[in-house]
């Protein structure tokens, strides 16, 4: 079984230009009209994780909204737009990234994701999720995701970014439910939920990308490139490969290559356009390291789990106390006394929701004490 993933160069965020390479791009493993049909009612879901302004690269460009938008109507075909943000409704942060400004002008309804409960019999297993209503009321999904780097998945790509399907707070349910068995549990519930909701076409903007301690403060990356395919694994397995990330490193592509999720070997996804080795970004910034005690028992590692993993910390000289991390925290383990923040680490599962939320930056990840010791004597080793 093979499939097609397209890779395009597009200079920048200007909007003749971007609709162009889009049209290209999607020409290239079909055109539009193999995905969407006249009639059907298409729902674009972007990259919502925080309304912060388009530079900040936390979201997907509205330029990118836009040009998608136009070739579903091109082809016949209702738009709507939808997410689920963490804390914002859907709304407040397409108001706040530029999508509210593309919405209203072409007349697009901004839907919010009400949840309904689904069983997913075909999942392999997670066998019911909690989903946004909207999403199986539309005839067709298009998933347009953001190139980010991510501190719990390394990467958060087509797979991961329709984790938005899941209304609200209810993602940091998923937290608390896969945390103690690891990351890969949890790239096993991401990506049952993907092919349960099954977009019909992924687009990735990577016009500019986000590298460093993604998905909401890294650095802004230019890479010029716009990335599609109709299955999600192949999209991200192609990305993988683009910005030098073993498979290993990235969960959901371990998981979706060791248990059959997808179409994930090189071998059986054809490149169209511009060729890998072209596009290629060998320095790309990777997100703080987590996993560096993978290995040690469980039992132990719950026993001296504030020493030996990294953890959110609050920078107080950052803070400003808005308390959005309070609401966002699934185990309840942020408090707030005399307007300061702090956390319990040893309640912390480390799932980053606040660290996603904070409009400051004010939360970074920090090394407990003993990787802290073994950090001084690797350099003292000279093994840096």
């Amino acid at each position: 079984m093979r499939t097609s993933v397209s890779i395009v160069r597009c200079p920048a965020y200007q909007e003749e230009i971007v609709y162009q390479k889009i049209h290209e791009a999607i020409d290239l493993i079909g055109g539009i009209k193999t995905f969407v049909s006249s009639g059907e009612k298409v729902l674009l879901k972007p990259n919502l994780l925080l309304g912060r302004a388009p530079e900040k690269c936390v979201n997907t460009h509205p330029l990118v909204v836009k040009a998608v938008a136009r070739m579903v109507r091109e082809a016949g075909a209702q738009v709507l737009i939808g997410d689920s943000p963490q804390l914002d409704s859907a709304q407040k942060a397409c108001d706040k990234n530029g999508i509210g400004d593309v919405a209203r002008e072409m007349g697009i309804e901004i839907v919010e994701f009400e949840p309904r409960d689904v069983l997913n019999p075909q999942g392999k297993v997670f066998k019911s999720f909690t989903i946004g209503t909207v999403l199986q009321d539309v005839d067709k999904i298009i998933n347009l995701a953001k190139l980010k780097t991510h501190s719990l998945t390394m990467l958060t790509l087509a797979v991961k970014n329709m984790f938005g399907a899941v209304p609200g707070a209810r993602k940091g349910q998923w937290h608390v439910k896969t945390h103690i068995a690891g990351k890969e549990y949890f790239a096993q519930m991401l990506l049952d939920l993907f092919y349960f909701v099954k977009p019909v076409l992924n687009i990735v903007d990577g016009i500019v990308a986000m590298e460093g301690k993604g998905p909401g403060f890294g650095d802004p990356r230019t890479l010029g490139l716009l990335v599609a395919g109709a299955d999600g694994v192949a999209v991200d397995r192609v990305i993988a490969e683009m910005v030098n990330i073993p498979v290993d490193q990235v969960p959901v592509l371990k998981v979706a290559l060791r248990d059959g999720y997808g179409i994930g070997k090189l071998e059986e996804i054809s490149v169209r356009g511009e060729r890998l080795e072209d596009v290629r970004v060998p320095d790309f910034k990777l997100p703080p390291a987590q996993d560096i005690f993978a290995k040690i028992p469980l039992p132990v590692v719950r026993l001296l789990k504030a020493c030996l993993t990294t953890h959110p910390a609050i920078s107080k000289e950052e803070c400003e106390a808005c308390e959005l991390c309070l609401r966002a925290c699934p185990m309840k383990c942020i408090t707030s006394e005399n307007r300061e923040i702090k956390m319990d680490e040893n309640e912390c599962i480390q799932c980053l929701c606040c660290m996603e939320v904070c409009p400051r930056g004010a939360i970074e990840l920090r090394p407990g004490g003993l990787l802290k010791f073994f950090s001084a004597m690797r350099r003292i080793m000279g093994r840096n």
